[in-house]
């Protein structure tokens, strides 16, 4: 994984579900696959319903992670509960998205991790700073990405 990309996005005014389809939607614009990955699977839930409702007359192609290879390797957006996750399977994407604290092993062919983490859990928060030091330790490229006022991101 050297090398690669791991941004952190520091949620402040809005929601994961809210600042999650716009990323999405650039990965899906370029090409990518991506898988979402979370430590609690009904946040799964609710970013699955998210993204068949987040914009009228749009939807992002996704699913759950079902077991079956053939299936799960067909989803542009795949939805892994990170405990489901612990087969051994090596899944592959172009993008990895990291909610609730969850880990990127497992993953391979990542050009770019997505840390998103709410900048009002003061766990959230220490969880990603350990999450930068870790990242930087085994040769990723960390960027630190955070919400200006109106909403939009801004890297700094």
């Amino acid at each position: 994984m050297q090398g690669r990309e791991i941004w952190f996005y520091h949620l402040e005014r809005s929601s994961v579900e809210d600042a999650l389809p716009p990323l999405l939607e650039k990965c899906v614009e370029r090409g990518w696959r991506a898988i979402i990955r979370s430590k609690i699977a009904a946040n799964l839930d609710a970013i699955d319903s998210r993204l068949w409702t987040y914009k009228p007359n749009a939807w992002l192609p996704h699913g759950k992670l079902s077991g079956q290879d053939d299936e799960d390797d067909q989803q542009p957006i795949l939805l892994v509960p990170e405990a489901l996750d612990k087969s051994g399977s090596q899944l592959s994407a172009q993008a990895l998205f990291l909610l609730d604290g969850a880990d990127w092993v497992g993953v391979n062919q990542v050009e770019r991790i997505f840390v998103i983490f709410d900048g009002r859990d003061q766990d959230a928060v220490a969880h990603a700073r350990n999450d930068w030091r870790r990242a930087k330790d085994i040769g990723l490229v960390p960027a630190y990405w955070r919400q200006s006022e109106d909403g939009k991101w801004a890297r700094t």
